[in-house]
């Protein structure tokens, strides 16, 4: 094939190839190469669609765990079909700072007007596989064509508990509440080879065995939560970055993880440093204080890798305001405190 930059056929909205068709008589056919959201013969019409711009937020004791995050576009039929979906990793330590930009295309076009649709995010952690939530976002406003959504998602803490409910309709599977809407939110979530919005449709997982499958899209294609070392639609496919000599990837029994092929990064792996290791391949000792009652030591000059020691005697103690000043200045107004609070700071300096 031959990409043609000019051509009599125009591509409105993607690129225009020449397909050789047979090189001896060289009869060629020009066709257009479509971007997801636009569609037909020359690319002119735009594929109904949800465009998600998300940015997730984890709490401290989760910077350095690896998830598997799945977000799906799903109706409220019996089916609960799920239209489309993407899935990718995200670590806090290296992700915290990156907007997802995502596009999730409808099962059927033009899309039925008569369902409601939703965007769900399912939450694993990657390597243990531990279920850690799910998150419900409604899709209103059925009637537009193009819907641009923009959101911040809390990851669930590790020490948030699942929260059941008790739903008996859940025939094969059990009843779960989203996390961003416990109260009223609720779900069913199937066990391995049914779906459905009550766990009562079979299906034949297709996923490896070492993986978990999570539901069913609506072409009958599984939708699999690959191990950190496999990738692929059915987690077929092994990635062997991390199985090379380990003084080339991580040091000190850090966790090599490999590059997600949903990033645009130059870098094939990334490693997950234990608590006393830092560097690109936890090959640097962090720093360490240790704070004690008794002799002072301080680290007048940066410097890496060392131990610092720092003793805390009664002198170190910074006073409290009523020890400042007298009860009539501290009763006074908050806006009047501002003018007096660098009076200390002078008379102690």
């Amino acid at each position: 094939m031959e990409m043609l930059y000019q051509h009599e056929l125009r591509c409105h909205r993607g690129f225009v190839l020449r397909v050789w068709l047979n090189n001896e008589k060289n009869l060629t056919t020009n066709t257009c190469l479509c971007p997801p959201s636009f569609y037909d013969n020359m690319c002119q019409y735009q594929n109904q669609r949800v465009s998600w711009t998300i940015k997730f937020r984890v709490v401290s004791d989760s910077w350095s765990i690896l998830f598997a995050i799945i977000i799906s576009l799903i109706d409220d039929s019996e089916e609960r079909i799920i239209h489309s979906y993407e899935q990718f990793t995200y670590l806090s330590t290296r992700d915290c700072k990156i907007k997802f930009n995502i596009y999730l295309l409808y099962s059927t076009r033009p899309k039925n007007e008569g369902k409601n649709y939703a965007i769900q995010i399912d939450i694993y952690e990657k390597i243990s596989f531990i279920y850690r939530g799910s998150l419900l976002f409604p899709i209103i406003f059925l009637f537009l064509p193009v819907h641009r959504l923009a959101y911040i998602v809390d990851i669930p803490r590790t020490n948030e508990d699942i929260q059941s409910c008790s739903n008996s309709q859940c025939i094969r599977g059990k009843c779960v509440k989203y996390s961003n809407n416990p109260k009223t939110g609720t779900f069913c979530q199937c066990n391995p080879g049914w779906s459905g919005r009550y766990c009562t449709i079979q299906h034949t997982c297709i996923c490896s065995s070492d993986s978990i499958c999570i539901g069913i899209l609506a072409n009958n294609r599984s939708v699999c939560v690959c191990l950190i070392n496999k990738f692929g639609d059915r987690c077929l496919l092994v990635d062997t970055i991390c199985q090379i000599d380990k003084n080339l990837t991580c040091q000190h029994d850090g966790q090599c993880v490999p590059a997600d092929e949903f990033m645009i990064s130059t870098r094939k792996f990334v490693c997950i440093c234990p608590k006393v290791y830092i560097g690109d391949r936890c090959e640097i000792v962090d720093n360490k204080i240790i704070l004690s009652f008794q002799k002072t030591v301080i680290q007048k000059t940066y410097e890496r890798s060392t131990i610092i020691n720092k003793a805390i005697n009664p002198t170190d103690r910074c006073q409290h305001i009523n020890e400042l000043f007298n009860q009539t200045f501290v009763q006074m107004p908050f806006l009047r405190l501002i003018k007096y609070y660098h009076l200390p700071c002078r008379h102690y300096s």
